[in-house]
Parts: C-alpha cells; structure tokens; sequence
C-alpha cells in the first residue's frame, strides 16, 4: 500500500515544508520522497498534451466508407444553387462550398460517370444528373439531391468500390 501525504493535510497538522514541497509520496511515511510543485505541473502539462492530440488528430483509416449528396438549394441569394458534399461518419467535406475542390470533383465525375467528360467544367451538370438518375428522398427535406454510395480514400478520391 502507498502513503500520499498533501500539503494542505500537512499545513493541517503543522508540520512545517518549505514552499516548493506538493506532497510526499512512496510505500511508507519513513521512504517517502518530496514532490515539487513544478513536478506536479509538468504531469499535467503532459496529460493535457496527449488529452489534447487525441482529440485532435484522431487516428483515422485511409479509407471510409461515404456518400456522395447533391442538392438544389431554392434558398435566395447569395447560396442558390447546387451543392455537393462527401459525408462519413467523421466528417464531411465541400466540393463546391466556400471554393472548389477540383481533385475530389473530377474523382467523382471518374467514379460515378453520367456521360459528362470528368472536367471541372461539367460539375455542375453532373449534379444535376446525379439527382436526376439518383434522387434522395427524405420526408423531411423537399429539396432536389441525390446521392451514391461508396468509399473515400486519404480525403481526396471517392470510388465505388472499395480500394
């Protein structure tokens, strides 16, 4: 059995430590060694650290099995239009959102052909295709979409069939 001995339990019992001294801890009250305030903060800088990079940077296979959604937003201006996202279970990605990511675009029109050269160009008569061919319904969502399922590999290139 340890013995973990606080300063505040020492303060309580008058004993006198010098100021740096946390807490005294080892098998028994005759073996316990000191430890430092500086110590105690360096643990839990550490244990933050390695908190903190668990939750940032998961660890996530280089492939997920996704689907492809298109949809008409009838909202007015500025976002009118068409859509298209990449959904998995852990994230989503933009391919026309806020810039457009042609690479993740042309692997899509090359995985799902709709008779439309894979060139950026075509994306937006791809989506409508692809609603038209694939179409989503959802009882609550009354917007024109489609959807394809299949696998994401390392963010960048969507196929059919598992890589």
């Amino acid at each position: 059995m340890g013995f973990i001995m606080h300063r505040s339990f020492a303060e309580a019992m008058g004993f006198d430590w010098p100021p740096e001294v946390a807490l005294l801890e080892g098998l028994d009250a005759r073996d316990a060694t000191r430890v430092t305030w500086d110590d105690v903060h360096d643990e839990r800088r550490k244990r933050q650290a390695r908190i903190l990079a668990w939750k940032r940077e998961p660890e996530l296979p280089d492939v997920l099995p996704a689907y492809v959604w298109a949809f008409y937003n009838r909202q007015l201006f500025p976002y009118h239009g068409w859509y298209c996202y990449v959904v998995t279970r852990h994230f989503q990605v933009a391919v026309n959102f806020q810039g457009f990511d042609a690479e993740l675009a042309t692997s899509l029109m090359e995985a799902i052909p709709m008779g439309l050269f894979p060139m950026p160009e075509n994306f937006d008569g791809w989506m409508k295709e692809l609603a038209r061919r694939y179409p989503r319904r959802h009882p609550h969502d009354p917007r024109k979409a489609g959807s394809v399922v299949g696998w994401l590999e390392r963010k960048r290139r969507f196929t059919l069939e598992r890589p």
